[in-house]
């Protein structure tokens, strides 16, 4: 299984793809309707599964990396297609629904849609009051909230993972204090915020930091999946405090197996997963201010969502995320300079 999931050999873009399309889905309902749709933790599942898979990912990056290389690395990954949603929301997608209004356009309120919210964190949610006439009115990406918290995550956990003593015990440790944590606060009645939305998000990324130093030890069978499986889902048909406290690792591993085990490589080159889930909402938004969920129903609504945002996605990798990733290479001399004055084997380090 570890040998599967360290290189490209594996199927964990096509699920990642899949788990945007998931969110897609999930905000389909949302932006036509402004109610949850028949699934209601679909895309909070989704999100879950995007930290889980990530947490193993970039634990194996910052061990192979040296600090300032890893977040060169990790910067390069989310902060081009970050800001090219930005610029396509501000110069494109906004401006065509101020044309569907009837109103003309403040390029200005544009310009300072892009620079306020180019560090990560919304400041502005809309643009000159679009969209309008929408159950989200003043809002263009109901998406970007989870990049704060991922950003912080790599950088965290990319400061623990490269202590000299931290290993399976310290991240078991760190993984049963987040639970704990969750635990604490849906007890004391914490409702969705920043707090639980940190602690919940950052431990399903310890769950798969976890699974990365146990590796070697993660059984490639049909029934420790199954059990997994059935852990997750029965954690989640306890309530949202046990499922967020419980299903961290076996979802983690449910989705790594599956990763291993998947004949798919869908996105193994080409992962536009990143850039679906990005560009879905405000694509989305436009549609209902065009009323496209009134003309077509919310099932063809959603799929035609997909279809639309699919391509847009593609562009942005070809065009931004992909060209962009070219500068790794500058990383990797970085990491490999590092390594050898801090007088470190590399493959000896991504072995440990």
């Amino acid at each position: 299984m570890k040998d599967r999931l360290s290189g490209r050999d594996n199927a964990l873009n096509a699920i990642r793809l899949l788990l945007a399309v998931f969110v897609v889905v999930d905000h389909s309902f949302k932006a036509a309707t402004g109610q949850p749709g028949p699934w209601p933790y679909l895309g909070g599942f989704a999100v879950d599964g995007f930290f889980a898979i990530s947490g193993y990912l970039i634990a194996g990056s910052r061990i192979r990396t040296g600090m300032r290389p890893y977040l060169w690395s990790r910067g390069l990954r989310i902060m081009p297609g970050y800001w090219a949603l930005l610029i396509f929301t501000a110069l494109v997608v906004a401006p065509a629904s101020a044309l569907l209004d009837g109103r003309s356009y403040d390029w200005g309120s544009g310009g300072t849609y892009v620079m306020r919210n180019a560090l990560l964190f919304t400041t502005q949610m809309g643009i000159d009051g679009t969209p309008t006439a929408v159950p989200y009115e003043g809002l263009w990406n109901a998406s970007t909230w989870s990049l704060p918290y991922e950003a912080a995550a790599y950088v965290v956990f990319g400061l623990l993972v490269g202590l000299p003593n931290f290993r399976a015990r310290s991240a078991a440790a760190v993984s049963s204090g987040l639970a704990a944590c969750i635990l604490v606060q849906v007890g004391a009645g914490v409702g969705l915020g920043t707090a639980l939305e940190l602690t919940r998000l950052w431990s399903f990324f310890a769950a798969g930091t976890l699974l990365w130093f146990l590796r070697e030890w993660l059984p490639d069978t049909v029934a420790p999946a199954v059990v997994a499986g059935g852990i997750a889902l029965g954690a989640l048909l306890l309530g949202r405090g046990w499922y967020l406290a419980i299903a961290p690792v076996p979802l983690a591993f449910l989705l790594l197996w599956l990763g291993a085990r998947l004949p798919l490589r869908i996105g193994s080159r080409n992962d536009i997963s990143y850039g679906v889930y990005l560009f879905a909402f405000p694509l989305q938004q436009l549609m209902v201010v065009a009323g496209v969920p009134e003309a077509l129903g919310l099932v063809w609504f959603t799929a035609l969502s997909i279809a639309v945002t699919v391509p847009v996605a593609w562009a942005s990798w070809l065009l931004v995320e992909r060209p962009c990733l070219r500068w790794r290479r500058r990383a990797a001399v970085l990491a490999r300079r590092q390594l050898a004055e801090e007088g470190i084997d590399l493959h000896a380090a991504s072995r440990s």
